[in-house]
């Protein structure tokens, strides 16, 4: 087993401004209207690259098409309930399938992404099975409680700094199970053939203001495959620490590049900048 863990420090986003944008993005799209298959917003603006193909417009049971190669339905579409809608892409070689789903639209208690990715066939050019067909398999899942990330972005860091201290391998043995980490409110796994990783992440407060974010990343082998996923776990500890610590600094770095403006428009100013966003582009193009 390994287990790393690294800690970023990001711009903060209010809960009051995250939940008004929740409520204004639900507004926006479910201001749209359907048309013999095509899409419009309130103002008669066309929307570009969706189609509606199948069932009632925001209702459970629709189907939508996307640059013709992915398709998004419906499952569930309640504002004080819960938005629950599912994607699927394929390229010809693999599929991959994801579902989303946000609880309770005017005030969010919890988000969820649960994904898959297969092989689009299973056969070989001779008829037979592809035995490489199950290493292309993988599924995950992600979970993010949002009253407890709040309460916990509320709390004091402990400490100040920003985790720029090398990630750190534990021994290859069990480790013990620790209030942090099996209460952490954004966790993520990812379950393959030869393994099973799992993410968690944990807020705090720094004293101006920002999010210190601790995140561990604990990856071991499964079943008969334990042994030998343990030995490629160890000959590449070093990449994965490197790489680990690199990923988190690129994700905090882009974040932090984009949040402050984001936050700083009221919710008439981000209505705008989704619209035009999503619509003046593609229509550009035309």
């Amino acid at each position: 087993m390994v287990h790393l863990q690294y800690t970023v420090t990001v711009e903060s986003v209010p809960r009051r401004w995250f939940e008004q944008a929740v409520v204004t993005l639900y507004d926006l799209v479910a201001e749209t209207r359907a048309d013999g298959g095509r899409l419009f917003l309130a103002d008669g603006r066309q929307v570009p690259d969706i189609r509606l193909a199948q069932g009632g417009h925001l209702r459970a049971g629709a189907v939508y098409e996307v640059d013709g190669n992915a398709r998004i339905h419906v499952k569930e579409w309640d504002r004080r309930a819960a938005v629950r809608v599912a994607q699927s892409v394929t390229d010809g070689a693999v599929t991959a399938e994801i579902e989303a789903e946000l609880r309770d639209v005017e005030r969010p208690r919890a988000a969820e992404l649960r994904g898959s990715v297969r092989p689009s066939r299973t056969d070989g050019t001779d008829g037979t099975r592809d035995r490489w067909a199950a290493l292309m398999r993988a599924t995950g899942t992600s979970h993010l409680r949002l009253d407890d990330w709040w309460d916990a972005a509320a709390k004091a860091w402990p400490s100040p700094e920003s985790g720029k201290k090398p990630p750190v391998r534990q021994p290859p043995s069990p480790a013990p199970s620790t209030p942090t980490s099996t209460s952490a409110p954004l966790e993520a796994r990812l379950d393959h053939l030869l393994g099973r990783a799992t993410v968690r992440a944990t807020p705090g407060q720094l004293p101006d203001g920002r999010w210190a974010i601790r995140v561990s990343l604990t990856a071991r082998g499964r079943s008969l495959l334990r042994p030998l996923t343990a030995v490629a776990l160890r000959v590449v500890s070093r990449a994965l620490n490197r790489n680990f610590a690199r990923s988190l600094d690129t994700m905090a770095a882009r974040w932090n590049g984009v949040v402050p403006d984001l936050v700083s428009q009221d919710m008439p100013h981000l209505r705008a900048r989704i619209l035009t966003t999503a619509l003046e582009a593609p229509q550009d193009e035309r």
